[in-house]
């Protein structure tokens, strides 16, 4: 096998084992405790946390994790299953990790403000433990853990992973609705914000839930997603037909032939050209090396795209005096 390919390989599953951490680092250190509900699994598991006297929020991540994980793998088939494989099971075991080592436990505490302290009561020393945070350690809370979730999702969306979760029920509505994944997962998120504001009524940390919600998209899209937009790719091979096809009933990407004519043999030949999002990229790239590893390729990274499949066309009106 090839060492570049070898050290990309190693690098992927490096960037989904830290990013995974990172996510159940935010996700159990800064919000748990202050009880912020920020979307995603770990939003509903603290909305039930909520309402349960032992501590089962480590089991609800699990439980939901590995439903949302089955439904992927029924609905969505092999491939997404196996690619959330491994970010799914990590996430489960960082957050028992968290959860359960006493260390964890109490550095989230300490985040969260609730930190016992000796007050006198009547001329008599007595330990208090405050039952809620305060609005400082709250809104640091929502602000880092926005600051480690959304660098983590970022980060394992960089090694060609996907961190599973509330992300099959995006990719479902997008599969049999056609609404798109950005807005699907908005949406999502925020009736599991209004959920936890309306049955928990904690008005201030709901407040500072959204704010963790906004800090993780602007991660994302700071580390991620203005990084990485649309690619184009110009594919040289024998094996054109066959790439032609992975690219239509796979990526369900229209494929552009294009007739060539070599300038050194004056032979025919074909450029393949394919327009993919960035979600594709590692996907098309591995199958090209598998099928013809000595196919000439150039990827183009593309400002926007508009068409079918990408942006729709916007005209904008001027009124001419």
């Amino acid at each position: 096998m090839d060492k570049k390919l070898v050290l990309k390989q190693v690098s992927n599953y490096v960037a989904v084992i830290l990013g995974t951490f990172l996510l159940a680092f935010g996700s159990v250190i800064f919000l748990t405790k202050s009880e912020l509900v920020a979307g995603g699994i770990s939003g509903i598991a603290i909305i039930i946390q909520h309402f349960v006297d032992i501590a089962i929020y480590d089991y609800l991540v699990a439980g939901l994790t590995i439903l949302f994980w089955l439904l992927g793998l029924i609905f969505l088939g092999k491939d997404f299953a196996l690619k959330t494989a491994l970010s799914s099971a990590l996430y489960i075991g960082f957050t028992f990790l968290f959860k359960r080592v006493v260390f964890f436990d109490e550095l989230a505490t300490t985040f969260a403000g609730l930190i016992p302290t000796e007050v006198i009561i009547d001329g008599t020393k007595t330990v208090v433990t405050q039952t809620t945070s305060p609005v400082a350690n709250l809104i640091l809370c929502g602000v880092f853990g926005g600051v480690f979730i959304g660098g983590g999702v970022a980060i394992t969306f960089l090694g060609g992973g996907s961190s599973g979760g509330i992300d099959v029920v995006q990719l479902l509505l997008s599969k049999y609705t056609g609404i798109k994944e950005s807005i699907s997962g908005f949406l999502i998120d925020g009736v599991i914000i209004l959920v936890g504001m309306v049955a928990m009524q904690l008005w201030v940390p709901s407040l500072c839930g959204i704010l963790a919600s906004f800090v993780t998209a602007a991660l994302i899209e700071i580390v991620y997603i203005k990084n990485q937009t649309a690619y184009q790719v110009d594919i040289i091979s024998d094996k054109w037909e066959e790439i032609s096809r992975f690219a239509q009933d796979e990526l369900e990407r229209g494929a552009t032939i294009i007739r060539a004519e070599g300038g050194y043999k004056g032979e025919e030949r074909v450029i393949l050209r394919v327009v993919f999002d960035k979600f594709q990229y590692e996907k098309i790239k591995r199958y090209i090396a598998s099928v013809d590893p000595k196919a000439f390729v150039t990827y183009t990274q593309t400002n926007a795209v508009f068409g079918e499949g990408f942006k729709k066309h916007t005209k904008k009106n001027k009124k001419i005096k």
